[in-house]
């Protein structure tokens, strides 16, 4: 029995250095896997999402501020249409000069 309780001790040693090993390689593979992934992405010259973020506020505020103006607009041509209304009107009611010959 003592040979077996050996045997069975030393093949669990072996197994157990054996994952240890696996997992200290595993760690260094995905090391490796992500430092050539990042040389890929700095290579493609892509924006952070810092940066994005940042164009993304300023994209928000000005698309508000477009449509605050484009109401502003729409505001004033109705203004400016009102106004020139009475203006046709009087310029188009006017008699007429006669001539006299």
């Amino acid at each position: 029995m003592q040979i077996n309780n050996r045997i069975l001790d030393d093949l669990t040693r072996v197994t157990n250095s054996a994952l240890g090993t696996m997992t200290g390689v595993k760690g260094e593979i995905d090391a490796l896997v992500r430092q050539q992934f990042e040389k890929i992405l700095a290579g493609m010259d892509m924006v952070t999402r810092e940066e994005f973020d940042v164009i993304h506020d300023v994209a928000i505020r000005a698309a508000e501020r477009i449509d605050g103006l484009e109401a502003r607009i729409a505001e004033l041509e109705d203004r400016l249409a009102k106004a020139e209304k009475p203006a046709t009107k009087r310029t188009s009611s006017k008699p007429a000069a006669k001539k006299d010959a």
